[in-house]
């Protein structure tokens, strides 16, 4: 079984997973193992799709994405957008240029986005498909065969999930209800 262990090498990466594992309080949580599920089904996406992506910038988005949800990142705005800020001085530590912390963290704020975000860069793109197979339990594949996403489930449990995300979203609702449309539209 892969874990984000397993995957995380560079300092950046075992950076952002230090952080969503301090900001959740679990290590190997319903939000790790969602968030490890979104990078596996990008990177599938891509080599699917023959792309040539920065693997490295798209586990730590999908390890970031949804960190805004958590109190330790956020600033009392739209959690994508919260999240997106959060990346920017921890990618700095560990020596990331501007315009890749800036992409990286377009992969993180246009994750819930209706349209399609290409423009925006490979990888914008594909951590925004990859949340959206790992929430719609497959039923939008995007041409992953369905044997392979049930495989991944099987193998990095689904458990949790819902609950957890659910759990995460009526916290932001009660504390910051104005900015939820913010998660899927844009200023």
């Amino acid at each position: 079984m892969t874990s984000a262990d397993s995957l995380a090498a560079t300092g950046a990466e075992r950076a952002a997973l230090v952080a969503l594992r301090t900001a959740t309080g679990e290590a190997g949580g319903p939000m790790e193992r969602h968030s490890l599920r979104v990078f596996l089904i990008a990177d599938r996406l891509a080599s699917a799709k023959e792309l040539d992506v920065d693997r490295e910038l798209m586990l730590v988005a999908a390890l970031l994405h949804d960190i805004g949800l958590y109190d330790e990142a956020s600033r009392g705005g739209a959690y994508v957008a919260d999240g997106a800020r959060f990346a920017k001085p921890l990618l700095r530590e560990n020596g990331w240029d501007e315009a890749r912390i800036v992409h990286c963290g377009e992969a993180i704020e246009r994750h819930h986005e209706l349209r399609p975000q290409w423009k925006h860069g490979s990888e914008v793109e594909l951590i925004r498909r990859g949340d959206l197979v790992e929430l719609s339990n497959g039923l939008i594949r995007f041409g992953i065969p369905r044997v392979w996403i049930k495989d991944l489930f099987e193998a990095i449990s689904r458990e949790g999930t819902y609950g957890e995300i659910g759990r995460m979203v009526r916290h932001a609702a009660r504390e910051r209800p104005l900015t939820l449309p913010q998660i899927f539209i844009r200023r």
